[in-house]
């Protein structure tokens, strides 16, 4: 197939870079962040769905022989403080109220009066009904930028070995499930620009201070000599940028869906291989893209291989998007069974030292796809509805010519380090057969792999009771809530949660 890559229809800034890689899970990345910030000279730039003043960038170890305050806040100020010439800007969703029990209360006044003057702090409440504010971006003295999945918040931090216990994981105080992410890291002025425009121009309509032009990303600055470590590499030299906002009135008058076009449009091209790491597999339309393409004829019998949560976490979550995501497991199940394409969906357990059983999965909290190791995104898109038209979302998109070339060959290496992360072992190196081996793999004593239960009886009896498509929580496109829709949630919901948890699965 020909390059996915069509601009400006997937993607809206395309960027030469000097450095690319990826830091998976949170240990790398908030060690990296706090180390890269250490160096800011002018300016730091953070955007999220979440902080938590109170999380503990450094652990362990790191955190005996920090040279600073290691939780965010403190940090943070601790930087102001002793750079009179550094001024950071934070940017967070002002969140709904069903999130309030998870939230820190009272965050306007103590990230923004409680602080130094030059740290200012604003929350995002500029998107449309039912959305959110999702992206999650940096980007320091207008040259070094993460970009991904991951918030600088309390129950993120994890390290690559998900282990059952550690001590280092907590959550305000208390231990929390073992969580996995990804965050890319960027170095290249010309894409650090593009990510500060499009954080002034959301801090401005959010209600913060206009910033002046050149002030993010002065082109004038000294290059940073700092060097981010434990990186993943992408032997990439130039990157795409790709974003979900239904408000990006400045492109024009229709929404912009960049991250779901791009999506198809890579499910479309794939030959070989399809892996995707998502918290959630909820959207119609992506599940349409893989519909068609398996039951396109002619073209190669694909590998399709899934890591997702074995559940979600919380009613609130499971209601949301859990049946929706059954719903087209289901669909895809069938569908896979009918054309004979491989189809391998999985949830991963925690690490355990002592051979003790888990009792609960680890969380998969990434956005990454793959195709044929020749093509690469990453980003705070989930393969959900409202992910690909309600939210505010930001992807990283990277392609090769062919899997063979240095860009590709690195793709593969990212894969591979991904799936002996996820199943304990070294993964299989080839593409062909991966998930009759990944297949193996999950059904292995000690293999942290397993297969993925869903769609369970409980979730089958409650799909045939109400269309999890009705349901008014994971929207694909900003509109009203319908006569249709309001009846059925009415009418539905109560026996719906019955048979949902009537039949839950034991945990592990």
């Amino acid at each position: 197939m020909g390059r996915v890559l069509e601009f400006p229809r997937h993607a809206y800034r395309q960027h030469a870079v000097d450095q690319l890689g990826l830091l998976i899970d949170a240990a790398d990345y908030y060690r990296q962040f706090y180390r890269a910030a250490l160096t800011a000279k002018r300016t730091l730039v953070l955007v999220g769905w979440q902080f938590d003043s109170e999380a503990a960038l450094l652990r362990g170890s790191d955190e005996l022989h920090a040279s600073a305050p290691v939780t965010l806040l403190k940090f943070l100020s601790h930087l102001c403080e002793t750079n009179p010439q550094l001024q950071i800007w934070i940017l967070a969703w002002d969140f709904h109220y069903v999130f309030a029990a998870e939230r820190e209360w009272m965050q306007k006044l103590v990230f923004h009066w409680t602080t130094n003057e030059r740290l200012r702090f604003c929350f995002d409440s500029n998107h449309v009904e039912r959305g959110c504010h999702h992206q999650k971006f940096v980007v320091i003295d207008g040259e070094l930028s993460f970009l991904g999945g991951l918030d600088l918040c309390e129950d993120r931090w994890d390290d690559r070995r998900h282990l059952l216990d550690n001590a280092l994981r907590f959550s305000r105080g208390m231990p929390h499930k073992p969580f996995h992410d990804i965050q890319a890291f960027i170095r290249g002025r010309a894409l650090a620009a593009s990510l500060s425009e499009l954080f002034a121009r959301r801090w401005a309509l959010a209600g913060g201070e206009p910033i002046a032009p050149g002030v993010l990303a002065p082109p004038s600055a000294e290059p940073s000599g700092h060097e981010v470590v434990n990186l993943v590499p992408i032997a990439a030299d130039r990157v795409a940028l790709s974003r979900t906002d239904p408000l990006a009135v400045p492109e024009g008058p229709q929404p912009c869906t960049e991250v779901l076009d791009l999506h198809r449009a890579a499910i479309a091209s794939a030959d070989r291989l399809i892996y995707s790491e998502t918290q959630y597999l909820s959207s119609h339309l992506i599940a349409e893209a893989l519909e068609r393409r398996m039951r396109e004829t002619g073209r190669p019998r694909l590998e399709l291989v899934f890591i997702l949560n074995m559940r979600g976490e919380t009613f609130k979550e499971q209601a949301a998007v859990g049946l929706a995501q059954a719903q087209i497991l289901g669909r895809l199940r069938d569908v896979a069974r009918q054309t004979g394409h491989a189809l391998g969906l999985y949830y991963t357990l925690p690490g355990s030292e002592n051979g003790e059983v888990p009792e609960y999965a680890t969380y998969i909290h990434s956005k990454l796809l793959i195709v044929d190791d020749r093509f690469l995104t990453i980003g705070s898109a989930n393969l959900t509805n409202r992910s690909m038209g309600v939210d505010t979302e930001l992807n990283l998109t990277v392609e090769a010519d062919g899997a063979s070339q240095p860009l590709g060959r690195s793709i593969r290496q990212v894969r591979l380090s991904l799936l002996t992360e996820h199943t304990g072992f070294p993964a299989p190196e080839g593409q062909e057969g991966l998930v009759a081996q990944l297949e193996q793999t999950a059904d292995a004593p000690h293999s942290r792999l397993r297969r993925h239960p869903s769609p369970t009886e409980g979730e089958r009896a409650a799909i045939n009771i109400l269309d999890p498509q009705l349901l008014p929580w994971d929207p694909d496109h900003v509109e009203e809530l319908d006569d249709e829709r309001k009846r059925a949630f009415k009418l539905g919901i109560a026996r719906t949660v019955r048979e949902l948890f009537a039949n839950r699965p034991e945990k592990g």
